[in-house]
C-alpha cells in the first residue's frame, strides 16, 4: 500500500520508522472499502449490514454510488449480492470494471460539465425503477465534486468558482458542504425526489462528527443557513432560484465506517505487535500551526502509539507553495519532536493537498537533516511549502489510491521499551 516505504525505512531513525509505517501500512490495507462492506454485510434471507437488517424478499436489487471509495463499495456489493444486482450507476476519480455496472472517471476535486452529466444519468437511471425495487446507494467522500446538478440559473462553472473561492481561504468540509447544498439539485436529501423505490445508503464516512455531510448528504434532508458563510468567505452569489423543499426521509441510511474506524483498527494492529496503543479521535481539528503543540502535549509514557483523528484545513491566502495539510502538520510537529519519536501524518484516501502524497514522515532527526540541507523551514512553512522540504528530504508518503476514504490519521510513535 505505501509504495517506497523500503526508502523510507532506509534513512532517518530508522529503527522507529519500521515500526509506525507498519502500523500506517497495514492499517491502509484493514481499511480498504472493499475490506470493510465484506466485513460488515451479510445474507441469510434479507441483507444485514452492520446489525442492521433491510428485507430483500424477491426484489430486484439496483446499485449506485458517488466517491472516491464507490468502486471497492460496488465491487463488494456485487461480489456478496452476485446476480440478485440487475444493474448500477458509479462516478468515480478511478477507472475500474465491474460486471453490469457503468463506471464513470470524473474529475475531482473540482466538477465540470461532465460531472453534470453523468449526475443526470444517474437521475433517469433511478426514475425508472419501481415501488417494489430496492436502490442500495453507495456514498463516500469526494462524492460532493462527483454527484451535482446546480440549482436552475447557475452552471457549474459559477459552481466550481466558489468552491476554488472557499478551498483557497482555508473554508472546513462543513463550511463549504453546506454552500454546496444550497446551490444543488441533488444535495441535501434532494436527490430523493427522483426515487420512488426502497432506498438504503451505504456510507463510508470521511467526516468528522454527524454524517450527514458526507458528499453533501444527497439522501440526507437538510437545509442550512449560509448567510455568515457567504459573508466570511465574501462570496458573490448571484441571486437564483433556491429550492427549499426538503424531501422526506425515504432512504435509510447507514454508516460502515468512519475515522474512528480507521483509528480503531490502527490500535488493534500495533497491540499485535505488542505495543501499547491509545487512539484520540477528533483531534485534528484546526490549522498545522495551531494544533501541533496539542498534539505533542498529548504524549505521554503510558502508550507506544498514538493515533490522532480528524481533519485539519490550511489557509493558503496568497502562498505560492505546494503542500498538503498532512505534510504540513507533519513538518511543524518536526519543529519540536521530542527524542524517541515519529510521526506519520497522511489522508486516508492517499491524497493530501493538490499533490501526489498521501502525507509524510518525520522524527528525531528530521529537524537536523533539515538543517543540514540548509532549508529555511520557517519560511517554507509559512508559504504553505512542505511538498517541497519532505520531498528533498526523502519523506513524502506515496500510496496511490487506497480504496478507502475515512478522513485523516496522524499516527505518533513514541516507545517505551525499545
Amino acid at each position: 500500500m505505501i509504495k517506497n516505504i523500503n526508502s523510507l525505512i532506509a534513512h532517518g531513525n530508522s529503527k522507529l520508522r519500521k515500526y509506525i509505517l507498519e502500523i500506517a501500512n497495514s492499517t491502509l490495507k484493514r481499511i480498504n472499502a472493499y475490506n470493510i462492506l465484506k466485513e460488515k454485510i451479510r445474507v441469510n434471507g434479507e441483507l444485514e449490514v452492520d446489525g442492521e437488517k433491510i428485507e430483500i424478499g424477491k426484489s430486484r436489487i439496483f446499485v449506485v454510488g458517488f466517491g472516491k471509495a464507490s468502486i471497492p463499495m460496488a465491487k463488494a456489493i456485487r461480489d456478496i449480492l452476485g446476480s440478485r444486482i440487475k444493474g448500477g450507476i458509479i462516478n468515480s476519480p478511478y477507472p475500474g470494471e465491474i460486471e453490469n455496472f457503468k463506471i464513470n472517471v470524473l474529475p475531482h476535486p473540482l466538477p465540470d460539465e461532465r460531472t453534470v452529466k453523468a449526475s443526470m444519468e444517474i437521475i433517469e437511471f433511478v426514475k425508472k425503477l419501481k415501488e417494489n425495487d430496492l436502490l442500495i446507494v453507495l456514498i463516500s467522500g469526494g462524492a460532493s465534486a462527483l454527484f451535482e446538478v446546480p440549482q436552475k440559473g447557475m452552471s457549474i462553472w459559477e459552481e466550481r468558482k466558489i468552491v476554488e473561492r472557499m478551498l483557497r481561504k482555508g473554508a472546513n468540509i462543513f463550511e463549504l458542504n453546506k454552500v454546496r447544498i444550497a446551490l444543488s439539485q441533488v444535495k441535501g436529501g434532494k436527490f430523493l425526489k427522483y426515487i420512488k423505490s426502497r432506498c438504503i445508503s451505504l456510507i463510508i464516512s470521511d467526516v468528522i462528527g454527524p454524517p450527514q455531510l458526507v458528499g453533501s448528504g444527497p439522501t440526507y434532508p437538510q437545509r442550512y443557513q449560509i448567510d455568515n458563510i457567504v459573508e466570511r468567505y465574501n462570496l458573490r452569489l448571484k441571486k437564483i432560484e433556491y429550492e427549499n423543499d426538503v424531501y422526506g426521509e425515504s432512504c435509510q441510511n447507514i454508516v460502515v465506517a468512519d475515522n474512528t474506524y480507521a483509528l480503531n483498527m490502527g490500535e488493534k494492529i500495533a497491540e499485535k505487535m505488542n505495543l501499547r496503543a491509545k487512539t484520540l479521535p477528533s483531534f485534528l481539528h484546526g490549522e498545522p500551526k495551531d494544533i501541533f503543540k496539542k498534539i505533542l502535549n498529548s504524549l505521554n509514557t503510558s502508550y507506544d502509539v498514538f493515533l490522532f483523528g480528524g481533519e485539519t484545513w490550511v489557509n493558503l491566502r496568497n502562498s505560492s507553495g505546494k503542500g498538503g495539510r498532512n505534510q504540513e502538520l507533519a513538518l511543524y510537529i518536526a519543529l519540536e519532536i521530542p527524542e524517541n519519536t515519529s510521526f506519520i501524518c497522511l489522508g486516508t484516501d492517499g491524497i493530501d493537498g493538490p499533490t501526489d502524497a498521501a502525507g509524510g514522515i518525520v522524527d528525531d532527526t528530521t529537524l537536523a537533516r533539515i538543517k543540514a540541507q540548509e532549508i529555511n523551514i520557517k519560511k517554507e512553512l509559512l508559504n504553505h511549502n512542505s511538498y517541497y522540504v519532505l520531498k528533498k528530504l526523502g519523506d513524502l508518503i506515496y500510496t496511490g489510491y487506497t480504496g478507502t476514504n475515512l478522513a485523516d490519521m496522524c499516527i505518533g510513535f513514541r516507545p517505551i521499551n525499545l
